[in-house]
């Protein structure tokens, strides 16, 4: 990944030194932050709130199982004296298997959210990809390079065109939500 971001930023240079040495244009180059769009969009804020949310639903089922071990691990405390060996051996491994059945739960719904994040960041990604191979093309740039990969060590903010993509994305959603509430 690396040497490719640095292959391209080494063609970029080099098309933009041939256009200088044959007196054209000078290329045009875009600097966009995808992640600054990810979190200043509209799509970007409502897909963080519907994660948010999610977490909040998950987080309650989390508390009542919790909740339950924890009433569970009482119960056997109060009543281990009165109980006989077997007895309490039996409710000891009720307990352990309840605790474990926890972590696994709690396993299965962190993974529930990092598929989730990682689903509405993709649909973003891909729409955004859409919006700025639009922007590019329109714009007549030769390359618009991510900010944060590893082959842009300087830019000059004037090539920085994430704004006119979070804008260009919103009036895209804006009016796609028209269109199914029509």
């Amino acid at each position: 990944m690396r040497k490719c971001v640095v292959f391209a930023t080494t063609v970029a240079l080099i098309l933009c030194v041939h256009g200088m040495a044959f007196g054209q244009e000078l290329t045009r180059l875009g600097v966009i932050d995808l992640q600054r769009c990810l979190q200043e969009s509209m799509e970007g804020k409502r897909a963080t709130e519907l994660l948010k949310q999610k977490k909040a639903e998950l987080q309650s089922k989390l508390n009542e199982k919790q909740q339950e071990l924890m009433g569970l691990r009482r119960e056997f405390e109060k009543q281990s004296m009165m109980l006989s060996m077997d007895a309490q051996e039996t409710k000891r491994r009720v307990v352990e298997r309840k605790a474990r059945e926890l972590e696994y739960y709690l396993q299965d719904l962190n993974e529930e959210m990092a598929r989730a994040q990682d689903r509405e960041k993709k649909r973003i990604f891909d729409e955004l990809g859409t919006v700025i191979e639009t922007i590019g093309s329109e714009g007549g740039y030769a390359m618009i390079l991510e900010k944060r990969s590893g082959g842009v060590l300087y830019w000059n903010k004037a090539i920085d065109i994430t704004d006119q993509v979070i804008e260009a994305y919103d009036k895209l959603k804006q009016g796609q939500n028209e269109k199914i509430g029509e």
